[in-house]
This record gives C-alpha cells, sequence and structure tokens, in this order.
C-alpha cells in the first residue's frame, strides 16, 4: 500500500505489527476518519482505492480492506455483502429490542431526576449545523452547562465507520457522544468494545439497577465507570481494570477529542513512563559509574603493577651496573645477566647495546648519571665526581647538558665546586654554559640514547629533551 503522508510504498503486515494492540486499535479509527474526511493516509498500491483497517474480532488479526471494490484490482479484501446488507441483517429489529428500550428507559429515569439536565428528548433527529442534509438520531440528548450531550446505548458490535462517523457529526456540532454499556467483562471484550474503549482514554461508562438506585437517591447521574489503571512493573507498563460508580458531573469532557473519562490513564502512564525513564537514565548512570570506577581500579592496579615491574627493573640494572659496568668481563655468568635485561627491556622498547662495552655512549651516560645521583663515581674508577665531569667534557661532550641536570637535581653542584680545588672546572663550566646557550652543535644531546635515559632517569630525561626540542626548532626561537 502507499503512505500519502509520506510518499512511500510499505507492507501492511510491518505497519499493523509495529503497533501495540491498543495502540493499534486508536489508529484504525484515525484511518477511518480520515476516508471519510476524503484524506485518506493509505492507497491499495494496485488500484489506489483508499483502504483502511479492519480485523477480525474473535481473533484479533488486523487487515485493509479497500474502500470499494469493482472487481479490477488483484487484492480483494471485501465480503460479497455490502456493509449496509450486513447491518441490516445483523440488526434488524435490534434498536427496538427490549433491552435496548429497558437501557434508554433506566438513562431517561437517571436524567430526569438530575436538575442539571435539560431538553431531554429520545430518538429525535439531530441536524447538522454545518451540512444541509446530514443529521443523527441519538437514543438520548440532553444539554447540560458544559453543552450538548448524546448518548448511545450500545448493547451489541457496532461498525467501526459508524463509530467515527458519529464522532464527527458531535464534534463538528460542539457536543459530546456518550455511550453507554448495559455490562461490562475485562477478560471478555469484542473488538468493537475497544474501539469505544482506547480511544476514549481507556474508560468505559455501564447503566445498571445500582447506577440507577443511586441517580435516583442522590438526584445525580452516576455511571459505573470501568477504566485501565497502569502498572508499573520494573521498566514495563502493564494495567489491570478497575470500577467504580461514579457521577457524571466528575467526569472529565474533552470534546475536540469526543473523549469523557473519570480516570486519566493517558495521564498516569504518561507520568510512569517519564518515572521509568528517569529511573533507567539513573540506574544507566550508576551503571556507567561503577563501570568508569572498575576501569579506573583496574587501570591503578595496573599502573600498580607497571609501577613495581619499572621499580624492579631500575633496581636490577642499577645492581647490575654496579657489580659489572665499570669494566665488563665477558663472563657467562655477565652475559646471561646482561641478555636478561636486555630482554626484560625490549618488551619497553627501549634498545640496549649488545653488550655493556658495546656502546661507549651509552657505558658513559649511564655511568655519569649514575654517579650524580649517588654522589660518587660509579662505573669509573674514579675517587671525585669532578673527574667524572672532566671526562665528558672532554670525551663525551654531547652528555655534559645531562650531567650538569642530573648535578642540579640531585643538588651535587656544591660537592663539585669543593672538589674543583684547581678551579678548571669553573673555568670549563662558563665556557660549557656559553656555548650551551648558542646550542653549538657539538654539545646536543643525541637522542637516541633518550628511551634508556627516560626510563633509568626520567627527570634528567624531561630536561635534557626538552632543550633537544627548543635546540632543533626550524625557526630558532627559544
Amino acid at each position: 500500500m502507499l503512505d500519502l503522508d509520506t510518499g512511500e510504498f510499505m507492507e501492511s503486515r510491518g505497519f499493523i505489527t509495529s503497533f501495540l494492540y491498543q495502540e493499534l486499535v486508536k489508529e484504525r479509527g484515525i484511518i477511518l476518519g480520515r476516508m471519510h474526511r476524503d484524506e485518506p493516509r493509505f492507497v491499495c498500491a494496485d488500484c489506489m482505492v483508499p483502504v483502511y483497517l479492519v480485523s477480525r474480532p474473535e481473533e484479533h488479526i488486523f487487515f485493509f480492506r479497500h474502500r470499494h471494490e469493482d472487481g479490477s484490482c488483484p487484492a480483494r479484501t471485501r465480503s460479497p455483502l455490502s456493509e449496509e446488507e450486513i447491518r441490516a441483517r445483523k440488526y434488524h429489529g435490534l434498536r427496538e429490542s427490549e433491552p435496548h428500550k429497558q437501557l434508554k428507559a433506566m438513562l431517561l429515569r437517571c436524567l430526569d431526576a438530575d436538575p442539571s439536565f435539560s431538553d431531554i428528548a429520545t430518538e429525535q433527529h439531530w441536524k447538522s449545523s454545518t451540512r444541509e442534509k446530514a443529521y443523527r438520531r441519538p437514543d438520548v440528548q440532553a444539554e447540560d452547562s458544559s453543552g450538548k450531550i448524546a448518548f448511545e446505548v450500545q448493547l451489541s458490535t457496532t461498525f467501526l465507520r459508524v463509530v467515527v462517523g458519529r464522532r464527527d457529526f458531535y464534534r463538528e456540532e460542539s457536543a459530546l457522544l456518550i455511550w453507554l454499556f448495559r455490562g461490562f467483562d475485562p477478560s471478555y471484550r469484542l473488538m468493537t468494545t475497544d474501539d469505544l474503549l482506547f480511544p476514549n482514554n481507556s474508560n468505559l461508562f455501564v447503566i445498571d439497577d445500582e447506577t440507577v438506585r443511586i441517580s435516583l437517591e442522590r438526584e445525580q447521574l452516576h455511571f459505573r465507570c470501568h477504566f485501565r489503571r497502569p502498572i508499573r512493573s520494573g521498566y514495563e507498563v502493564t494495567d489491570r481494570f478497575e470500577s467504580e460508580i461514579v457521577a457524571f458531573s466528575t467526569l472529565t469532557q474533552d470534546r475536540d477529542g469526543q473523549r469523557a473519562f473519570y480516570f486519566d490513564y493517558d495521564g498516569a502512564e504518561a507520568e510512569i513512563r517519564v518515572a521509568i525513564a528517569a529511573d533507567r537514565a539513573e540506574a544507566e548512570a550508576a551503571a556507567e559509574e561503577q563501570r568508569l570506577a572498575e576501569i579506573a581500579r583496574l587501570e591503578a592496579e595496573a599502573a600498580r603493577r607497571r609501577g613495581e615491574l619499572d621499580a624492579n627493573d631500575r633496581k636490577d640494572f642499577f645492581e647490575f651496573w654496579l657489580e659489572y659496568g665499570g669494566t665488563f668481563r665477558h663472563t657467562s655468568e655477565s652475559r646471561g645477566a646482561w641478555l636478561g635485561l636486555r630482554g626484560r627491556f625490549a618488551w619497553r622498547a627501549i634498545p640496549l647495546p649488545e653488550y655493556p662495552d658495546t656502546s661507549a655512549e651509552v657505558r658513559a651516560m649511564v655511568s655519569a648519571l649514575y654517579s650524580a645521583r649517588e654522589g660518587k663515581p660509579v662505573g669509573w674508577n674514579y675517587d671525585k665526581l669532578v673527574q667524572v665531569a672532566h671526562l665528558l667534557a672532554q670525551s663525551h661532550p654531547r652528555l655534559i647538558l645531562a650531567f650538569g641536570y642530573a648535578l642540579e637535581i640531585h643538588q651535587r653542584m656544591p660537592q663539585i665546586e669543593r672538589e674543583d680545588v684547581s678551579g678548571k672546572w669553573l673555568n670549563r663550566k662558563w665556557d660549557i654554559g656559553a656555548r650551551l646557550k648558542i646550542r653549538d652543535e657539538a654539545l646536543l644531546p643525541d637522542p637516541e640514547l633518550f628511551p634508556l635515559m627516560r626510563f633509568l632517569f626520567p627527570e634528567v630525561a624531561e630536561r635534557v629533551e626538552g632543550y633537544f626540542e627548543r635546540a632543533t626548532r626550524s625557526d630558532g626561537s627559544s
């Protein structure tokens, strides 16, 4: 079928199954009402004839039917009998049946006893004020302070076409249509009952001996109102039927929507769904907070373990250097210890030379920075730190910057000055400082040493890398 609102073709079964039962009941009334107003929403994709939603009441099976068929469309949806023929056969004489007469008489007695009603009449023509030939003949009509009211007694099934037509008529008249039943069983409902129940905010009215007695005693029209009450069940909404005898004056009247109701099912359901949405959002937020807390805990645990591993690897490396770093001898024990460290550092993407004596720069960097940290020469057969400083200035000038930063971090500068009895280091220090200021390339640190320096001496590496970045900027700015 073709949806004239969107211009899209769709499968009728897909449209039908996209609704809850009670919503579909409401929707079929809307579809039929639009078709009556010559504003159809759906037409047959084969013949372009308007279609409307019908059902097999005993099975609650819905399907679309043509407004009329001339046999030219391959999709046949109608019975050989016309609606008028079916209605004539099914309801012949029903309007004047005894139950129908009795219910009208009961209603009239109640209305006559209630002084708030006037112009009470039965089986009188109600001519349209807007359409010349249109009229209705309600079972009972009356008027109260809110306006005109039409009462229809419902004893058996009624075509949805009739229901929608009457709603539209009385809406145009600014009147209110009230359907009355002689009884109601929530567990056994015909489709035509639901056609009246769900569009009326899930309220349905019954007139019986008890309501008549109360109406006469109190001189006020009363009905037995059966209504659905929404019940929250976790994050879902279910419902149950309840009933109360209520005064007509207590009903909420919605003439534009052609509704009169005692209990506001739609409002109550909306409140529940808002609460469910809020609780769901709160639960999801709590779950997300818990998830993030667990991630933070795991990350902290991982960081703690990484910290332990880092500390162990730094400790083992330092102990190896104290034992073998100064004068590495290729014994099976020293080689095995070094290869073990190489494997552990490779896992961190930190390359180590094949052996400590393979790279003079690595050996000098590690020894120099350990010396500054420990406050005594490590890896060299010297007595004083100032001797390490002179060696670096002469043989490893690219390490002098890192050594200077290490002396500052570990507060070894006063020690160097005390050990510089001859004053030679002071002269070299001024010269080195001047050259570093102009970024002498001969003093630029070797970036290949950064990974190992970053792991073993992170504070020193941070300063060295900062200087290197500034020194190597293309614009030459500091």
